[in-house]
């Protein structure tokens, strides 16, 4: 084992999917091997479908806890599959499926709104992908051979999701005269002319529902969505993305209650990232409810830094796994006691924003300083601080597109490009109407977004955080320094603020820490 140098460690991947591309090429399973269960994730909960939703900020292993339970019910014997929403949900589905909902201009009290609704495509979608499952499973009967050939499903693969969509038109399904066949024994009426059968979906998502509640499952269900992203390339798709992800969202939750009504075996989860939530109940739907009663909060925040911390115990396995040193030794063999005066623990957790993600980069980022070292050192994670800054501002711009287009992310980089690391909000306003008062980009940003919201919308992904001074009663100052991963809640504008240390190189932030 003394051979071991830091070139062999694996500190697991960036992204989790990655982690089980690797496995699957590589005839391994380390990603179940090194995965740590979270304490407030209770898999039994997702198995009986009491919660559907893993909610989390970007990185903090949404998609590992998905893909942990999926391989779990798969070794089970049941039936699991994940659909990838940006992998799978192309530009042209989006489009086809905003054309197969139709719209409605709504007048209320003299204004005008803009509805549309997808519900009832997502619902028929994931009842095709139903159907698909069990049939796979080996479902017998008359009813799945009715349920087949309603939803158009001979055997276990679903086609192209342009394909589905595009035989919808305002709420009607286009469907072949077998479907009809069906459609008319279940006492559903259809539209026909000379060129189409037509029949209204919310009718067919009734019968399927209908159907289902007389099949026997020969195993349990689980169909997992992942990558709920949304980009803001211009406002109309972005409008258009939330109202398909909020409706995306109000589905799986109907399906869900059908499923636990007809006390079937099937549940439908998804995972949802904090910013894209907060994005889509812009749009003015209730689906908050849904979310708060079906959704865990996957955090890794305990309060208390520590060797033991659940996320460096996290990184101890990996690496354990990966070069067959005792997962107790790990620390002892590959970190020194201290990084830059402050204990190593310390430094790596203040280093990240409590979320794996963070610590694999700042790992992978720092080992390239010298990855023959036996060991990390200070120097690792010195030389390397502006690679691992720059890397963070582009995982956080990611974040931002939920709510802001590239061109107003460029234009709060460059509110902060050069300024404090430590800040009141009336210096920030100053430094608007000073230093930008020519500068378009910035100043169309604070007129479409107050700073307040700015201010707010970065604290919630863990860029802006507090930092000022309570005098106690013996006159001493104290520090109080507060982050959303450390659980706290809401900015305070009021105070001082502050930039996460992670970025103070990338901006080149000047600290002028004083007594506040």
């Amino acid at each position: 084992m003394s051979d071991v140098i830091l070139k062999d460690l694996n500190f697991g991947e960036i992204d989790a999917k990655n982690e089980l591309l690797k496995d699957a090429r590589l005839k391994t399973s380390y990603f179940a091997d090194s995965f740590l269960k979270v304490d407030n994730v209770d898999f039994q909960s997702f198995e009986v479908g009491v919660q559907f939703f893993v909610i989390g900020l970007k990185g903090t292993g949404k998609t590992a806890v998905l893909r942990y339970f999926h391989e779990m019910q798969r070794q089970k014997g049941n039936f699991s599959e994940v659909v990838l929403f940006k992998s799978n949900v192309t530009e042209d589905d989006r489009q086809t499926l905003s054309n197969a909902s139709g719209y409605q201009i709504v007048d209320t009290d003299g204004e005008h709104s803009f509805h549309q609704d997808f519900k009832e495509p997502w619902k028929w979608y994931i009842y095709k992908r139903m159907t698909a499952a069990l049939l796979k499973s080996g479902a017998a009967g008359a009813e799945i051979e009715s349920l087949s050939k309603l939803t158009n499903q001979t055997s276990g693969r679903v086609g192209s999701l342009s394909k589905l969509f595009s035989s919808i038109k305002n709420g009607c399904l286009n469907v072949s005269g077998e479907v009809l066949g069906v459609s008319v024994e279940l006492g559903i009426t259809a539209e026909t002319s000379s060129e189409e059968i037509r029949v209204n979906i919310s009718d067919l998502n009734r019968a399927c529902e209908d159907l289902i509640s007389e099949i026997n499952f020969p195993c349990s269900v689980y169909l997992l969505f992942d990558e709920l992203e949304l980009y803001h390339e211009s406002d109309d798709k972005f409008d258009r993305d939330r109202r398909i992800l909020r409706d995306l969202i109000s589905a799986i939750t109907s399906v869900n209650a059908k499923m636990a009504e007809f006390e079937k075996p099937c549940v439908t989860c998804a995972a949802l990232r904090t910013e894209v939530i907060n994005s889509v109940m812009e749009m003015g739907h209730e689906i908050n409810r849904d979310i708060d009663d079906y959704g865990v909060v996957l955090t890794w925040d305990i309060g208390k830094e520590r060797a033991d911390h659940p996320l460096l115990n996290l990184i101890y396995k990996k690496i354990a796994k990966s070069c067959g040193v005792d997962e107790c030794d790990v620390r002892k063999k590959f970190f020194p006691e201290k990084i830059n005066n402050q204990e190593f623990f310390a430094f790596i957790l203040r280093a990240s924003y409590f979320r794996p993600r963070d610590i694999v980069r700042l790992l992978k980022v720092a080992r390239e300083y010298d990855s023959k070292a036996n060991s990390f050192s200070s120097a690792h994670f010195d030389e390397t601080s502006t690679e691992y800054s720059k890397q963070t501002w582009i995982e956080i711009t990611e974040e931002l597109q939920a709510v802001y287009s590239p061109a107003e992310i460029k234009a709060i980089e460059k509110l902060f490009l050069g300024f404090k690391a430590r800040f009141l909000k009336s210096e920030l306003e100053d430094r608007v109407l000073k230093r930008h008062r020519n500068d378009r980009p910035v100043q169309e940003l604070v007129e479409k977004y107050s700073l307040s919201k700015i201010l707010t919308d970065l604290y919630r992904i863990g860029v802006v955080g507090n930092d000022f001074v309570v005098r106690m009663r013996s006159g001493k100052p104290q520090y109080r320094t507060r982050f959303v991963f450390r659980g706290n809640t809401a900015l305070n504008d009021a105070e001082r603020m502050m930039i996460h240390k992670s970025l103070w190189k990338h901006l080149t932030l000047i600290d002028e820490r004083g007594a506040g």
